[in-house]
């Protein structure tokens, strides 16, 4: 019986659009095509997420890497330029599914953005919405450690005194579900096209149709 719920954050809760920020930093004059994925093809991306670089590292690489001088407050702006939208049907469901199971959040995010994000949701949902939802929130940077690595999983199971087989870890990212699956913990890969209404019933239980996907 499955009695707790990780839910990945972007993707299956809040939408992201990383050309809304390739087209910010364009605003800001900046040359380089695809911005954000030159910064993920070097490693930046990835680096900030894990907690493993400052803030003021972070913008210091990108005017390297996007041969800039936009100021550190100028590339946050553009970097929290990412998030698409936040369905309200969201909010519902998760409220629901907060009465019956315990609910966690666990993300790959930097401390800029997790922050932001954070705001972003209850300033949709309500104030206060995250902390009623969610027992636990998890965020790579805080972690040191990033999805897909079993690590991560290993360590929220322990945190919170969680057995595999009662947990379910809901992801849009197959390498993110089969590094949790490889411990024993249900998932479900949310493919492009499914939302996460489309996953449980009216009792909210998991259907039968995505058990064990």
């Amino acid at each position: 019986m499955i009695k707790n719920i990780i839910f990945d954050l972007c993707g299956p809760i809040i939408t992201l659009d990383l050309e809304l920020m390739n087209r910010r930093f364009h605003d800001y004059g900046i040359a380089v095509e695809k911005p954000y994925h030159t910064m993920r093809e070097a490693g930046l991306t990835k680096d900030f997420e894990q907690g493993l670089i400052s803030t003021s590292d972070f913008c210091r690489e990108a005017r390297r890497l996007l041969q800039c001088q936009l100021s550190d407050d100028d590339i946050l702006d553009c970097w929290n330029t990412v998030v698409a939208d936040f369905p309200p049907h969201h909010a519902a469901e998760l409220s629901k599914l907060s009465s019956r199971y315990r609910l966690f959040l666990l993300s790959n995010s930097d401390v800029v953005n997790a922050k932001f994000f954070l705001e972003y949701v209850d300033r949709h949902a309500g104030e206060g919405f995250m902390e009623r939802t969610f027992e636990k929130v998890f965020f790579s940077c805080d972690l040191r450690l990033r999805k897909p690595s079993p690590e991560i999983f290993t360590t929220i199971v322990q945190r919170q005194g969680l057995i595999p087989s009662e947990t379910l870890f809901v992801d849009d990212c197959l390498k993110h579900t089969q590094s949790a699956s490889s411990l024993g913990i249900n998932v479900i890969w949310l493919k492009p096209g499914l939302d996460i209404a489309d996953l449980f019933d009216d009792d909210l239980a998991v259907k039968p149709d995505f058990w064990g996907k």
